[in-house]
């Protein structure tokens, strides 16, 4: 890497900040994070809330949602930071977030770091392509009285976005990030007014039974979960017209999630209660809304699944030195990391068990414990070269990096404090849920893999899906139609 620093004191952005001509704008930079972030989790919040209890899973969710801002916004000032030191940055680079622990860590941890977010995304992926696939099975046989079993779903899944996956980096897909953010809003706005609709039946007699410690550990997973796109902001950022506006970005996503979060979270608890399963959209009562939610929610992750795999591609492209144009590498490459993705989603076919292990083992890692390691080491470096820069005849330390006893001292105790709190909250939260989550899919009562059905008793392509509405209440029975609940109601309890 280059080792030149050259300061421009006249850039209101910070020194060395630089401009990338075909980059993205920080807007734009916002919608890839909401597009990325709002969707899968969003609809498992009521939930999780509920499994809670409303109080302490609102400390929860806010706590999880200001630590994630906090720890998005480090990971947005060490690459600034990065760029500014090693002018070599400025041009494409395939794995930032593995720089950034190369860095500030050593190069044991950028090899630790590609493993970590290839784990990480493909796992958000095949949870994409899970909730894309039962979404589309609703969708069928609501509008078209066409049941297809769930397996083939997700074959069907994976043979439309396979094309999509071929585009260069997340600045040569930005409209796909435009679906994936308007159609997740749009999908909440209809969410609220079935609440609406529904509450004055379903609030009448809502049901809450008492908060159990596993679902409480769980509920940390799906709340990780729903913040959890940190190890793709890295790559956003690099791709943006201006880096050091990232910041702008991320609070302009998280608050924006956040809100959507907090209307669905707080409005699911009060409106359904218990009788919310992994996921709201069935509880809404209101059928064609309950269907443009499915729609929507589809949409969104479908492209979603675009953008999470930008990260594992970028990493084993550059393991492989697959060169930056289009060619028979490329291609093979990533149709074999999809299609390893489509593996998966057809071993594990259920979407909630799999999303809480995800959000609470490796998104808690990329999320809330690395990003502040990262961003201290880094800081402190910068701190050491700012003050040898002052001596005459210093030898180089660009490549030194900083040793605790240093981080210790040279970084002002509110900052430690608050760094200290997140990685305790991550370290403490992400081992006893993601315990619980292992536990929990031990437990479950799943299907047997897509494959092993067909090899063994066959897997017919109908499948059995009835569409049936989640009733509130407190014998799950109540119609806000005024419907018979028998053939109507998923599960009443007379």
């Amino acid at each position: 890497m280059g080792m030149s620093r050259v300061w421009s004191k006249s850039d209101k952005d910070g020194p060395n900040s630089h401009v990338n001509e075909k980059g993205i704008g920080w807007i734009i930079g916002a919608v890839f994070i909401i597009g990325e972030t709002a969707g899968g989790g969003m609809i498992a919040l009521s939930y999780a809330l509920t499994s809670m209890g409303l109080i302490p899973g609102l400390i929860l969710l806010l706590l999880c949602a200001t630590f994630s801002c906090y720890t998005a916004l480090e990971l947005s000032w060490t690459w600034k930071i990065m760029q500014n030191r090693w002018p070599d940055y400025r041009d494409h680079c395939r794995k930032p977030y593995g720089e950034m622990a190369y860095r500030t860590i050593g190069p044991k941890m950028r090899s630790f770091i590609a493993f970590m977010i290839c784990i990480t995304q493909i796992g958000f992926a095949t949870v994409l392509v899970l909730l894309a696939a039962k979404n589309l099975s609703i969708i069928l046989h609501f509008f078209f009285s066409v049941d297809i079993n769930q397996c083939y779903l997700i074959l069907i899944v994976g043979l439309a976005v396979w094309p999509a996956t071929m585009l260069k980096s997340p600045m040569h897909f930005w409209q796909a990030a435009i679906f994936s953010a308007g159609s997740s809003t749009l999908a909440v706005i209809l969410v609220i007014v079935g609440m609406v609709h529904d509450a004055p039946v379903c609030a009448s007699d809502v049901p809450h039974e008492a908060p159990e410690v596993s679902k409480a550990f769980m509920a940390f997973g799906t709340f990780v979960f729903a913040y959890g796109g940190h190890a793709t902001l890295p790559t956003i950022q690099h791709d943006m017209r201006k880096p050091a506006h990232f910041v702008h970005s991320i609070l302009l996503a998280i608050a924006f999630c956040t809100a959507l979060y907090m209307c669905i979270a707080v409005g699911g608890y009060f409106v359904y209660g218990d009788t919310v399963g992994e996921a709201i959209i069935p509880s809404l009562q209101v059928q064609w809304i309950q269907q443009t939610v499915n729609l929507m929610i589809a949409v969104h992750v479908i492209t979603t699944i675009v953008i999470v795999m930008s990260p594992p591609i970028q990493q084993v492209e550059q393991i492989l030195k697959v060169p930056h144009r289009f060619g028979l590498k490329r291609f093979l490459v990533r149709s074999v990391l999809f299609w390893f993705v489509i593996f998966i989603a057809l071993s594990i076919p259920h979407f909630g068990p799999f999303l809480d292990l995800i959000g609470a083992s490796t998104m808690v890692l990329m999320t809330l414990v690395l990003p502040p390691i990262f961003y201290l080491s880094i800081r402190t470096q910068e701190l050491k070269w700012a003050r040898e820069s002052e001596k005459p005849d210093t030898a180089d330390v660009t490549q030194e990096r900083a040793s605790l006893r240093e981080v210790l001292h040279l970084t002002p105790k509110p900052i430690l404090i608050l760094n200290a709190a997140i990685l305790i909250f991550g370290i403490i939260g992400g081992t006893l849920s993601t315990i619980t989550s292992i536990v929990r899919l031990a437990d479950s009562e799943l299907a047997p893999p897509c494959y092993y059905q067909y090899f063994t008793k066959g897997l017919p392509f109908h499948g059995d899906n009835s569409g049936s509405v989640s009733c509130c209440g407190v014998y799950r029975n109540l119609t806000v139609s005024g419907q018979d609940p028998l053939g109507y109601c998923a599960n009443p309890d007379f």
